[in-house]
């Protein structure tokens, strides 16, 4: 008889039994009967019925006893009092030991039972309901727990790896230009990349790329830019003679913009290539979709550089132009990418107001300049912030 429609029956009053034994087997339950309280608790165990019902007045023991004994050994068990109404009082110690409900002798309408039966059983179904979706929520949880702690360790995987393309900052070359970045991902990983390295003896090249979004596609690209111009160095040498420095600086926008466009990553990208021609105190330079413009700080201030260019990735002709600066004795050279405009009020316009004065009070040192728009205060940035400064004098 055991199973989930199984029910036990204590009582001693053999019409009491048969009367509530009738209204269960409609209900559809198998009812195992049990006239005493010692022979009840024989019959019981956990996970062997559904449902027991029991007098509180037996001929052994009392029924309250019966409940204790049933909630010690299974307490999910529901168990149902029968009581007259002489012992109220024992029905209220009952809920209190945790019975699920009571019925009052004489028991003379099998609808009361029914009603009370129905209840309880509701009651339980909704009740392993909860547990098996908290249990599922549990395991889920657990789930996503374990796919985060595995998401975090590749990305750091992959932040250590940025980072290791990344070069040394700040780094000093012959000649006395210095070149140093502080880069912070809004996220593990960024979207923002920059490179430099010397040429010969006289030539410091460098660039700073954004590519769109950030996070780990954003991140790929950047990888991407970078293994592209490294083949392209090592299939032939840039940068090697003042006459080819600017056709240099194009081809490197081309083929970054040729690769953004087959990968379909739906990717583009912003970038501000330049190389320095130290002996000759030249910048040539070239900008695709720079926001904001590098700033060139001098003696007389901050200023500025003009060019113009489409961001690469989005057309398949570009229109950049190679531009050339000319540079005092002592400078700064400050670029950066438009996140930084995400840390500062107003339009377009007010902000990059904003940016020049900063740079301008800094003198174009990277430590004054971080502090004065406050890079490292913010616990979560809304996008990647990347300066670049290169400084002679």
């Amino acid at each position: 008889m055991a199973g989930r429609r199984s029910l036990l029956l204590i009582e001693e009053d053999e019409r009491a039994r048969k009367f509530v034994r009738g209204a269960l087997s409609r209900l559809g339950y198998q009812v195992v009967e049990a006239q005493s309280g010692l022979e009840g608790i024989s019959r019981f165990a956990p996970g062997l019925f559904q449902l027991v019902i029991t007098d509180l007045h037996l001929p052994d023991i009392g029924g309250l006893e019966v409940l204790r004994k049933i909630k010690q050994v299974s307490p999910d068990t529901a168990v149902v009092v029968l009581a007259s109404n002489s012992e109220v009082g024992d029905v209220v110690q009952a809920l209190r030991l945790g019975a699920s409900d009571y019925l009052l002798k004489p028991l003379e309408d099998a609808e009361v039972i029914d009603h009370a039966i129905c209840r309880i059983t509701n009651a339980e179904t909704l009740a392993q309901q909860n547990l098996e979706y908290r249990e599922e929520l549990e395991r889920r949880n657990r789930e996503l727990r374990d796919h985060v702690e595995l998401l975090q360790r590749d990305q750091q995987a992959g932040r250590l790896l940025q980072q290791h393309l990344l070069p040394r900052t700040p780094y000093r070359y012959p000649g006395g230009i210095e070149a140093a970045y502080r880069l912070i991902p809004s996220l593990y990983l960024s979207g923002d990349f920059i490179d430099y390295g010397l040429f010969g003896e006289r030539f410091v090249a460098f660039y700073l790329v954004d590519v769109s979004g950030h996070g780990v596609s954003s991140a790929l690209v950047t990888a991407l830019i970078k293994h592209s111009i490294m083949h392209l160095l090592r299939e032939r040498p840039l940068f090697a003679q003042l006459d080819t420095l600017d056709s240099d600086l194009l081809e490197i926008l081309s083929l970054i913009n040729r690769e953004l466009l087959s990968t379909r990553l739906d990717k583009h990208a912003s970038m501000f290539v330049g190389v320095i021609d130290g002996p000759a105190r030249q910048l040539h330079y070239a900008v695709a979709g720079q926001v904001p413009m590098p700033a060139l700080v001098t003696t007389h201030g901050a200023e500025w550089l003009p060019g113009k260019g489409r961001p690469l990735g989005l057309f398949e002709q570009g229109d950049w132009q190679v531009m050339c600066a000319k540079l005092p004795s002592s400078w700064r050279l400050v670029t950066c990418s438009d996140g930084v405009l995400e840390l500062l009020e107003g339009d377009l316009l007010q902000k990059e107001e904003q940016l020049l004065q900063a740079i301008n009070k800094s003198r174009g040192d990277l430590d004054s300049l971080c502090t004065a728009l406050h890079v490292d205060t913010y616990e979560a940035l809304p996008d990647d912030v990347t300066i670049l400064t290169l400084r002679q004098g």
